[in-house]
């Protein structure tokens, strides 16, 4: 296990664990895998009584590079300039930067993580950066000449800086063209890039307290060390060889003097097969996660497949009911319902128990009747059934007021779920009226026996009504197919 690992290899008084993204756009749910597994890592350390930080970071320092679909197009003329600096779309966030990050923020506080948030605009503003950045601009030769060791790319620029234009702002758009050790000069370049326009102004400048930031990677490198990070995975684009991880790492060990913090690569989270762009607005929204599922089942999304397996969400189909069976099995095997014949299959719910544990979002989760979500989401769409006296049939046993709060939450997702994901087959209305639908005489006489059936009782389990109607159409010789085809449009139509 990880943990297990950097215990093995990391020892150090306390371990300080990052993160961090671009609040450039809506974020999307893949980068809450990152956070999630972070969390895991700092609980499990704390539960080993090991001292732990855990931070969050937004990079709002970069560049705005593009406009997200949802922003107005006048939002146009920020493009290049710090997110930090640019305003918020809806005009009572701090900045940009802030509007989407506070966004993320809110989900994963709701998952149950709950780092240290800080803002890299705030640390160069405030100096945290002007040692690397005077460090950076002093070793710039050495830093190109990893660069394109490590990737093999002749691209990279000779001053590890950029610098914000006095005249317009932009950060995006600049080189720096020379370094006196106090004053870098600089060209706002208007072809530099493609999805902004630079403004032509030459000027000289102090890169130190908010005058520039260093290239991405280089910032990357300097951010281990200035934060004392012990711990910090990144999804696999990053880890690839020769990728922007294996750049960062030789630059902060051989010109930053600091160890790489230990990696954990982790898979994509896709939805319906397709990577995620925050920049860019492709992709389901963080936030958009926890409507479609309660924050416990969201994590447990995350937290249930192996960091190095890719996760697929697709919303549609039979997926939201299929991760509620398994969660329901991980909380039986967590609150020791379960049985084990065989030690592979003790391993398998000792697994599962551990999932479970770690998918809690808020301290411990109460032991509860767990109806199952399927069946939830068929009984609800029945006008006369009482869904609570269904689960005390079920359960065997009065409800407990957790067993009650447990499938108010079922029900509320199962509502949201028949709304918008459900596929065609878990949709049904029950029918006020006998519709005009084609039967015959067999069928007719099938339905007014299992009606007359019906009435005879005032109540009937799920079980019983389900033998009884088996019964009767092998006594009156009806094959199933016609049998149950009957019911079908006598009831939905």
């Amino acid at each position: 296990m990880i943990v297990e690992d950097v215990l093995r290899t990391r020892p150090v008084a306390q371990y300080l664990i990052n993160d961090a993204k671009s609040p450039s756009g809506p974020i999307h749910v893949g980068s809450l895998r990152g956070v999630v597994l972070h969390d895991c890592v700092a609980r499990a350390l704390h539960a080993k009584d090991r001292g732990v930080r855990f931070l969050y970071g937004f990079d709002d320092y970069d560049p705005m590079d593009s406009r997200p679909m949802a922003v107005p197009a006048e939002f146009d003329r920020y493009l290049g300039m710090p997110l930090s600096e640019v305003p918020s779309p809806d005009g009572q966030a701090a900045s940009f930067g802030r509007f989407f990050g506070l966004a993320f923020v809110d989900v994963f506080m709701k998952l149950g993580a709950r780092p240290q948030v800080y803002w890299t605009s705030e640390m160069y503003k405030s100096g945290q950066f002007n040692a690397a950045i005077r460090l950076a601009l002093d070793r710039a030769e050495d830093l190109m000449q990893i660069d394109r060791e490590i990737s093999g790319s002749q691209k990279a620029e000779r001053h590890p800086v950029q610098v914000v234009c006095e005249h317009c702002g932009r950060i995006g758009t600049t080189v720096v063209v020379s370094w006196d050790g106090r004053l870098v000069g600089y060209e706002c370049r208007p072809d530099k890039v493609e999805w902004a326009r630079g403004c032509g102004h030459r000027g000289e400048r102090s890169p130190f307290d908010g005058g520039s930031k260093l290239q991405y990677i280089v910032e990357w490198a300097a951010k281990w060390k200035i934060l004392d990070v012990a711990i910090e995975g990144a999804g696999k684009d990053h880890m690839t060889k020769g990728g922007s991880h294996d750049r960062a790492s030789a630059m902060v060990e051989r010109v930053f003097n600091y160890p790489t913090p230990y990696p954990i690569p982790y898979e994509w989270f896709l939805v319906g097969g397709r990577k995620m762009k925050s920049s860019k607005g492709i992709g389901m929204p963080a936030a958009e996660l926890v409507e479609v599922v309660r924050p416990e089942l969201a994590r447990f999304l995350i937290v249930r497949p192996h960091y190095r397996q890719q996760i697929n969400f697709d919303p549609g189909g039979e997926t939201i009911p299929n991760l509620y069976d398994d969660y329901d099995r991980a909380a039986a095997a967590y609150f020791g319902e379960t049985e084990a014949k065989t030690a592979a299959e003790a391993e398998l719910w000792r697994d599962y128990a551990r999932t479970f544990y770690f998918s809690r979002t808020d301290g411990e989760q109460p032991r509860c009747f767990r109806m199952r979500f399927a069946k939830v989401a068929y009984l609800m769409q029945m006008p006369t059934v009482d869904v609570e006296r269904e689960a005390e049939r079920d359960k065997g046993a009065p409800l407990t007021d957790a067993d009650r709060m447990e499938l108010r939450q079922r029900m509320n997702d199962a509502r949201r779920w028949l709304q918008t994901y459900a596929p065609d087959q878990y949709r049904f209305q029950v029918q006020s009226r006998l519709p005009d639908v084609p039967l015959d005489d067999a069928q007719r006489v099938f339905l007014g026996r299992l009606a007359e059936m019906i009435r005879g009782r005032p109540t009937w389990s799920g079980e019983e009504l389900h033998e009884q109607i088996h019964a009767l159409k092998n006594q009156l010789g009806l094959p199933p197919k016609q049998a149950f085809s009957a019911i079908y449009l006598a009831f939905l139509g």
